[in-house]
């Protein structure tokens, strides 16, 4: 082997150590308070490397926290703590400080995380290329251009749901009819508001309460008052649709009674023939179905449409 091809082996096979070396050192720990050092394990990394999921043994992290993981004393990337669920953390990363220790992250490592303040460590930055819409920089949390949930997917104990939260209460309104006494055949009408709670106690189904009121004024004749009580309970099953959408088919049953305690007292010391049918058209039980339409407006919010054959409403939704 020649003097020249030896030299040309060197060159190639140590620039890359001395490089890497460069890099490290300055991102060496330069001593002082380690009080906010502590040591947890990588358990998942997401396909884009912008996800990490990690232990919280040492019950310190809590969302919001921004941390920078480290291995050897040598920092390798700055995060934000995104999710805690059942002893682990989600975190998204915002930042790469050294590229050589970036690229030896792996599952099952355990790593350093320095909590808050990382100014004990010298800290070079050697920013890796970002996909579009990704967290820059820590501003970038408090934009409306990123979504911290989107990435999050890996850390979901359960990927069937298409609404992960157990809980959706809603706030509903529409109008009810109720029949005139006279012979015009007209009616009167009522805004009827209400309340609903549907819990998915399996992956898409959920079992849902309804409960709605409505009240008339000078109903069945002048000077009484009527008031409507609606309860209906529902099976549902969560179907997603395009652009944000679900659509939720049930079948349920419906007991719908009528309180009208001031009937009679107009002139009249019993309820009439009249009055009684009145009253008893608006007094509702059996079976029920139809379809609720949610459409999600941001995080946790949904506007909601009922159409059924026991109400057609509309209203909102949160998650929770």
């Amino acid at each position: 082997m020649s003097k020249f091809t030896v030299l040309v082996a060197f060159m190639l096979f140590s620039s890359p150590l001395w490089s890497q070396s460069l890099v490290d050192d300055a991102n060496l720990y330069r001593g002082g308070d380690r009080s906010n050092v502590i040591q947890e394990t990588i358990k998942i990394i997401s396909g884009s490397k912008r996800i990490f999921i990690i232990t919280n043994n040492n019950q310190v992290l809590s969302a919001g926290d921004f941390i920078s993981i480290a291995l050897d004393d040598k920092l390798a990337a700055r995060a934000v703590v995104a999710k805690i669920h059942q002893g682990q953390v989600g975190v998204k990363i915002l930042k790469i400080y050294s590229m050589a220790q970036w690229t030896r992250l792996r599952r099952d490592l355990e790593v350093q995380i320095v909590r808050g303040d990382d100014s004990q460590f010298e800290k070079k930055e050697a920013p890796a290329p970002e996909p579009q819409n990704r967290i820059r920089d820590e501003d970038d949390l408090y934009t409306g251009d990123i979504m911290i949930e989107d990435d999050l997917s890996v850390f979901d104990e359960n990927k069937n749901r298409h609404i992960k939260p157990d809980n959706l209460v809603g706030l509903h309104g529409t109008y009810l009819d109720a029949a005139e006494i006279d012979s015009q055949g007209s009616t009167r009408r009522s805004i009827m508001v209400g309340l609903s709670w549907a819990y998915q106690f399996s992956d898409n189904y959920y079992i849902e309460g309804v409960y709605s009121r409505a009240s008339f004024n000078d109903f069945p004749n002048e000077g009484q008052s009527t008031v409507v009580n609606s309860m209906v309970g529902r099976l549902k099953y969560n179907i997603k649709g395009p652009l944000y959408t679900f659509f939720q088919p049930y079948v349920g049953f419906r007991v719908q009674s009528v309180s009208s305690p001031d009937a009679g007292k107009n002139n009249n010391p019993q309820i009439s023939l009249e009055e009684e049918v009145a009253i008893e058209d608006l007094e509702k039980s059996g079976v029920v179905f139809g379809v609720t339409v949610l459409r999600r407006l941001v995080p946790g919010w949904f506007v909601k449409a009922n159409v059924g054959s026991d109400m057609i409403n509309l209203g909102f939704t949160i998650e929770f």
